[in-house]
């Protein structure tokens, strides 16, 4: 049978001589390397049938009690990397953050991020650097103003109107988009929208079947040469809604934004990164590398992150108040108590608002809204919680781990703001495992954006409504979502007014 290769022939020399290559460098690696445990899977295909869609945090952090906090998966050959406990999380974000501060392209993030030129998915690299240099100048330039404080007052009274028209049970659902659209709108790119403005609806319904999309997954992510031979439905669909959403709406606004742009008359945050991009310039800063698609996936990231999330957010807020008024009372009788009835809450009222932002912290925490946060990658051969494994290597904090962890945080499962709060009633320093907003490098670029702009808008809600289910309803917590969001179910609600 291997008589051929007896004979001396070169190729018979050539093909001994690669296998045996080829097993020496495996068995270099495999010594080189020490990836954490995790479940087994089938050769060749990993555990791609074990992992889900919607759930995989989860199930994540239930092998993380059998394998240990930080665990591997494998997608046919290719491993990753999930961290379960915030000693690892710490180490990966804060520690040792530039060793992990890249990302891992995926065929389906590729496309949402117009391959990698934007902050959220952007590869760690100097371009990557000035253009979150420049996101952050133009943000700051632009909250400088009191222009939050009346975008959200705004959004707030258009919903109002609408909201007291109603008679009987609704989902409150297209109220809370409107008013995170209408902020955003109003922050990139200026002016004022009634409730259903085309322009907002559009937006939001774009971006719930983005989410529907990336729920059913994509194997083009799992296995990218599908993309090359023949594109799934789902696929192809996902990429029809970024070309609308970013393509021509979005690419629209930053023209015509662009076309009239006047240094003397700042009016969003477009404006301001124009405006921080001629500073740089002033400063001498080399501004060649970064393309117009940069500038236009900044606002992708600005706007659709920032609507998604808050959104969310807010629909689970008033599902949690819903469940229990005795803390939703709380609420209100701490804005009575700092407000009053005459006036809507103001960012100034913020530091006052202790009990508020603590119920807001809570709902964060419970909700994990991005379970999984955006993975990360190695920038070169690290170690996390002494295994070691090379650069290109994809790791990710699972956050729902961090939050629902018993050891953290005392009666996990309860809805406890206290948690927050000193002994003074004020919000005390930020619990270590609560990382909604995640750390280190790759923080979220805006959460000094989200936080005010979800405490103002959670508060007048409060101060304006008090919001229960019909007689004899109980609130419903349960999930749906994909690998990058955990949604609550839809759910109706009454709601009776207090102003």
């Amino acid at each position: 049978m291997f008589e051929f290769l007896l004979s001396g022939s070169i190729s018979a020399t050539c093909i001994v001589a690669m296998v045996v290559a080829v097993l020496v460098y495996w068995c270099i690696q495999k010594m080189k390397y020490n990836f954490p445990p995790g479940p087994p899977g089938l050769p060749l295909i990993g555990n791609v049938f074990q992992m889900s869609t919607d759930r995989l945090h989860e199930q994540v952090y239930e092998w993380s009690k059998k394998y240990g906090p930080v665990i591997t998966l494998r997608v046919g050959r290719t491993p990753s990397v999930f961290v379960n406990d915030i000693e690892s999380a710490l180490e990966v974000l804060v520690k040792k953050s530039n060793d992990f501060a890249s990302r891992k392209p995926s065929s389906s993030m590729q496309v949402l991020s117009y391959n990698g030129k934007d902050i959220v998915f952007g590869e760690y690299s100097p371009t990557w650097k000035l253009l979150r240099r420049l996101s952050v100048k133009a943000l700051r330039h632009y909250m400088q103003a009191d222009a939050l404080n009346q975008r959200v007052q705004d959004a707030v009274s258009e919903v109002f109107k609408a909201i007291d028209n109603i008679k009987g049970e609704f989902d409150p659902s297209d109220y809370m988009n409107f008013i995170v659209a209408h902020i955003l709108s109003g922050l990139c790119f200026g002016g004022k929208y009634s409730f259903g403005d085309p322009d907002v609806t559009f937006v939001a319904k774009k971006l719930d079947e983005l989410n529907k999309a990336m729920e059913k997954g994509f194997k083009e992510d799992y296995f990218p040469i599908i993309k090359t031979i023949y594109k799934t439905k789902n696929f192809r669909f996902f990429e029809d809604v970024i070309r609308e959403l970013v393509d021509e709406f979005l690419k629209q606004k930053y023209a015509e934004a662009n076309e009239t742009f006047n240094k003397d008359n700042m009016r969003h945050f477009c404006d301001n990164l124009i405006l921080a991009r001629q500073e740089l310039e002033a400063e001498g800063q080399d501004m060649t590398s970064l393309t117009e698609d940069h500038f236009l996936q900044t606002f992708n990231d600005i706007y659709m992150a920032g609507i998604d999330t808050s959104r969310f957010t807010l629909i689970w807020c008033i599902n949690y108040m819903t469940a229990f008024p005795d803390i939703q009372e709380k609420v209100q009788e701490e804005i009575d108590r700092v407000v009053g009835k005459d006036r809507m809450p103001h960012i100034d009222d913020r530091p006052n608002l202790g009990y508020t932002e603590a119920v807001l912290h809570e709902a964060m925490r419970m909700s994990s809204i991005v379970p999984l946060g955006i993975p990360h990658m190695t920038t070169r051969d690290t170690e996390i919680a002494g295994y070691k494994i090379p650069g290109g290597t994809e790791v990710v904090i699972n956050h729902y781990a961090l939050h629902y962890e018993p050891t953290a945080w005392k009666e996990v499962d309860r809805f406890i703001p206290e948690r927050y709060l000193d002994e003074d009633g004020k919000l005390g320093p930020k619990p270590q495992s609560w990382l909604p907003f995640s750390a280190g490098t790759r923080v979220c670029l805006g959460e000094f954006v989200a936080k005010p702009e979800l405490h103002l808008i959670f508060a007048s809600l409060m101060q304006k409504y008090k919001w229960k289910m019909v007689s004899g309803k109980c609130a419903n917590f349960t999930t749906w979502g994909n690998v990058l969001g955990r949604f609550c179910k839809p759910f109706k609600v009454i709601v009776e007014k207090r102003i």
